[in-house]
């Protein structure tokens, strides 16, 4: 049986509640560029977690990096699927702070051991927000109430560097996807090649600057599409 992530086992301080980021998977495409030596399989990447809306007056916990580890039953093919070790990262917080934690989204980075020859892209990560409190009755911590989270890729920041060609590339395919909306439902779905996820920041954040949004398929979007024969992966649309 699983034990317990620690946040369900370790006291909380008298008048405060907790609040618990459960971390389920993070699935990721993975950039080999020495697969003759570098197995991904046996890499010990690590994984960071920014929230959207600064936390940082009432924790900590987002200032670190936290290893994770390789769930072989969820990989498949060129996907890996990852887990944090306690399941997520905590904190005790005052209950007039819930809702900068409830209504923050967050963005998630993984970075290998190996920095030069491995880069992880990340397609989806399992994860929602849990309000911690310790029963009266029985004395357990348990979750009072959930949020489930929707993974979004990050737009384009100081962190990712693209070469001219790529920055033509990606407005040369977001001109087009442009030229696809349906200008009764300011909407179309669109198929970008990302070169694995490591363009996606790129599109992502020229089209916000131009005033659109992109969005990432589901799963069963783009197997209905393909089943009409037709082949996408995004959504864009007016902001």
């Amino acid at each position: 049986m699983k034990n317990k992530p620690k946040a369900f086992t370790e006291d909380i301080p008298e008048g405060l509640i907790r609040i618990f980021l459960n971390v389920e998977s993070i699935t990721c495409q993975v950039e080999n560029d020495a697969p003759d030596f570098v197995n991904p399989l046996e890499d010990k990447p690590h994984v960071k977690i920014i929230p959207q809306t600064d936390l940082s007056h009432l924790t900590n916990v987002f200032e670190r990096t936290y290893p994770v580890t390789l769930d072989k039953r969820k990989s498949k093919d060129d996907l890996l699927a990852w887990q944090m070790e306690e399941q997520g990262v905590w904190f005790d917080i005052d209950m007039n702070h819930v809702k900068e934690v409830w209504l923050s989204e967050f963005d998630f980075y993984l970075e290998s051991e190996k920095p030069r020859y491995l880069s992880y892209y990340i397609r989806e990560v399992e994860h929602k927000v849990q309000w911690l409190q310790r029963g009266q009755e029985k004395g357990e911590i348990t979750s009072l109430s959930e949020f489930k989270k929707q993974f979004k890729p990050s737009a384009v920041t100081g962190k990712y560097k693209f070469s001219g060609i790529e920055v033509i590339k990606c407005a040369d395919m977001l001109g087009r996807a442009i030229r696809k909306i349906d200008m009764r439902t300011e909407t179309a779905l669109v198929k970008f090649n990302t070169a694995k996820g490591r363009l996606e920041p790129l599109i992502i954040g020229m089209a916000e600057k131009l005033g659109y949004q992109i969005e990432v398929l589901d799963k069963d979007t783009i197997r209905r599409e393909e089943e009409r024969g037709n082949s996408v992966s995004h959504m864009i649309s007016l902001k």
